[in-house]
């Protein structure tokens, strides 16, 4: 039976949250314990899905908006890292055994638990039909992932390698929708922002407050705690 740990730690650069996260993945699959890492970023992030195209996104202008760059081991479309709690789930394979949507289904249990505990009335999202072109994460919203009211709320994505599998999620406590508009659409950025704010909401908007990040951290812990104990095994919380 795998052993849980629960990490929570603070802000850190892209490339080192990244190069932590591969390396908890390493280190599941040399001692064969789950690791939930509960994380923030130091600066503004833009990170791609490990298979998405980056020719859209100039370093420079990005850096001109004070915004760093990052490529993600897992897949999925980019996400704007800013004003959140990001967790990593990291689990061998054989300790939670299907494939990617039934994973993806029961990672969900303890995040709507945490969610509904916060008082976000958060379910599932249904089928979206065909995905889109934007290169958005929170503007595509898929049958597996968390929404409120119509809203996509808490971006997940996901990959195996090597018997082990990790799965990002990106909860927003606050939505900076125009800086979101200025990096996918310089163009036209006053109706994408308008289209991204039907289609995507914040924790403080779904809560009818702002939270603190301890406080959500903290409910997903437990969350995770109360969920891997129902499967008969043992919990470690590390705060750090």
């Amino acid at each position: 039976m795998a052993e849980l740990l629960i990490l929570r730690e603070g802000d850190r650069s892209g490339r080192y949250n990244m190069a932590r996260d591969l390396a908890l993945a390493d280190l599941a699959r040399s001692d064969g314990k789950a690791r939930l890492r509960l994380y923030g970023w130091r600066r503004p992030t833009l990170s791609l899905g490990y298979g998405q195209s980056d020719a859209m996104f100039h370093v420079e202008r990005l850096h001109a908006l004070g915004v760093d760059l990052v490529r993600r081991p897992t897949g999925g479309r980019a996400v704007l890292h800013q004003h959140e709690v990001t967790y990593a789930f990291v689990v061998p394979m054989a300790e939670l055994p299907g494939d990617i949507r039934s994973t993806y289904l029961e990672i969900a249990r303890p995040l709507l638990a945490a969610l509904r505990e916060l008082g976000a009335d958060a379910g599932l999202a249904g089928d979206p039909g065909q995905p889109g072109r934007d290169d958005n994460c929170f503007q595509q919203p898929s049958w597996y992932e968390i929404e409120v009211q119509g809203r996509k709320l808490l971006g997940s994505a996901q990959v195996r390698h090597m018997g082990v599998l990790l799965q990002h999620g990106a909860l927003p406590l606050r939505l900076d929708y125009g800086l979101w508009s200025r990096i996918f659409a310089p163009r036209d950025p006053l109706s994408y922002e308008q289209a991204m704010r039907s289609r995507a909401i914040d924790l403080s908007q779904a809560m009818g407050r702002e939270p603190s990040r301890r406080e959500i951290r903290d409910a997903l812990a437990r969350a995770f705690a109360t969920w891997w104990a129902e499967r008969s095994k043992e919990v470690s919380d590390i705060a750090r």
